[in-house]
Order: C-alpha cells, then structure tokens, then sequence
C-alpha cells in the first residue's frame, strides 16, 4: 500500500465482494465435493474421480451464476441444474442424487473456514483506518454461516445481498442500496472484487474507486487504466 497511498486517500469505507475474493470458494467447494463424493460411492456411478467432478462441476456451477445473474435462470433452477448437469455430462443418470448432492452440498460448503490467502490480515490492517462492508451476489442463508464461520463476522458494519436488495451487481441499485446502508458516498469509498463485470465496473460506472483481485492475470486488455489491479490480496498493505 506504500505505493498505492494515495488510491485511498480520503476513502472511509472498504466494500468487498465476499466469494473468491474473502471466502475462498474454489477450496472450501472442493474440499465439500470431495466429501460427497466419498461419502456417496460416486466411483460406483461414474468412471472419472472426484477431480474430474469437481472440475465438471466447476464448469457448470459457473456458467448457471452468470446465468442467473443475467436474469436467465432463478435461484431454484440455478441450484437444480449445476449438479444434475454435472451428472449428465458425466454420463450417469442424476434422478435422486443430483438433489441430494445439492442439498448436502449447500450444508456442507458454507460451514467451511477457508479464506483467500491474505485475507485476514487486510482486513485487521483495513479495520484501523476505515469502515468495512460486503456486497453480494451470494444466496443470504449461506452468506451469513460463511461469514461467521470463517471468523470475519466482527469487520463488516453492513452487509448487502441480491436476494434481499432485489438487485444483483453489476446493477447499480445493489451498489446505491449498500452505499446509502453506510451512510457512504462513491467519492468516499473502494470496492474490492474479484469478478470484472459485477464487481468493478458496476462500482466504477458509479463513480467508486476500485480494485481488482485478479489472481489469475485475467481481462487485463479490458481494465481502466485508473482501476488498482492486484494478485494478492497482501499486496494491499504497507
């Protein structure tokens, strides 16, 4: 952050996305469908190994989020597709267990602790200067068992979600909602996401400053030259 003290001058309030950029989805959501993969004999089913699950999952859990948050599917349909899908592609009938894969899954993967490598120490560095809040796309009833879980519950004044806001990011009224909740303006506050549509340029086209975590070097053709782009959420601190 010594080289980037002056991208927070005159900020009060911190905004994070909560999946992939706190709450460390793709290992807790692994560590889960492992689990149930055990648990379930799934090698009896399929001829791959959980991996192969895991990563077919990955593929379909995403493509039925954008979904969703471009209005395509709702939440019900989005939870009944990603694991009945995985079982088609996987070729093995999904009558009965894909919904019970869903159901244990939803259980399961929001008791898990893990959070991005970092995570914990920006926030406690974060937590002596400014006011620290969450905006989600995430489903509520799992977003408040990953936060207290994972021990992050004390460092957020507000929380905003799609579900009871009624807005999903990149919408603007998500943001406006959350910012009105803190007491907050966009001259005065910084988002930190992972996702470059939802997350970044929704908050930027509001006029809020904004970081992108983007561990994986992705979009950087498509990134405003006066967004903070990192690859460690450590990278944040002095």
């Amino acid at each position: 952050m010594n080289s980037n003290h002056n991208f927070f001058k005159d900020i009060s309030h911190i905004f994070w996305d909560l999946d992939h950029t706190l709450w460390d989805y793709a290992t807790n959501s692994k560590l889960t469908i492992y689990e149930l993969f055990e648990k379930h004999d799934i090698h009896r089913r399929i001829e791959h190994g959980p991996e192969i699950f895991h990563d077919t999952y990955s593929k379909h859990n995403n493509l039925a989020w954008i979904q969703y948050r471009e209005g395509q599917i709702d939440k019900e349909t989005l939870r009944k597709q990603r694991f009945q899908n995985t079982f088609l592609e996987l070729g093995t009938d999904p009558e009965g267990i894909a919904e019970i894969f869903e159901n244990e899954f939803v259980e399961i993967c929001r008791s898990k602790p893990h959070l991005i490598e970092g995570a914990m120490d920006v926030l406690n560095f974060f937590q002596k200067s400014y006011r620290q809040h969450i905006i989600t796309n995430g489903f509520k009833e799992a977003l408040d068992h990953k936060i207290l879980n994972s021990g992050i519950s004390q460092f957020f004044d507000t929380i905003t979600n799609s579900e009871d806001s009624g807005y999903q990011k990149p919408n603007p009224e998500i943001f406006n909602i959350a910012l009105k909740d803190a007491g907050a303006t966009p001259r005065n506050s910084v988002m930190i996401g992972d996702n470059l549509e939802a997350d970044v340029l929704g908050a930027y086209q509001l006029g809020m400053r904004c970081v992108y975590f983007n561990p994986a070097n992705l979009n950087q053709e498509l990134i405003p030259s006066n967004i903070l782009t990192i690859s460690k959420l450590r990278e944040l601190l002095p």
